[in-house]
């Protein structure tokens, strides 16, 4: 499915490159651009455009950082919180295993009852 959609957007970005060359080829008479104080005189439309699709490019590879940056982050947080809880879990077995232990030499835990314990704790990691 990855493929396919690379394939897709592949064709597409063709299309549009020679969609844009063909429009820069077409119409190369100049013109005046105006943005808020900026004014030129005599700049080629195919210019513009140009210039404009390199910023568009430019702002969606910015984009593209900040989720990349965003995932990063998620990810590490994600693995510290993963390694806390594997520390705490390996804690709580230590401690179950020293009260079945104590349990074992009060004599308040007999064999059938280890053996519940350890048929419980193997269907639960399945």
């Amino acid at each position: 499915m990855q493929a396919l959609s690379r394939i897709v957007l592949g064709i597409i970005t063709a299309v549009l490159s020679v969609g844009l060359v063909i429009f820069g080829v077409q119409n190369t008479e100049p013109v005046q651009i105006k943005f808020l104080n900026f004014s030129s005189n005599n700049i080629s439309v195919s210019l513009v455009m140009i210039g404009s699709v390199i910023m568009g490019a430019v702002l969606i590879w910015l984009m593209g950082l900040w989720r990349e940056a965003r995932l990063s982050l998620r990810h590490r947080r994600e693995a510290k919180e993963r390694a806390l809880l594997e520390s705490k879990n390996k804690t709580l077995d230590t401690r179950v295993k020293e009260l079945e232990r104590q349990l074992r030499t009060a004599g308040l835990l007999d064999a059938n009852t280890e053996s519940q314990t350890a048929t419980k704790k193997s269907t639960s990691r399945l």
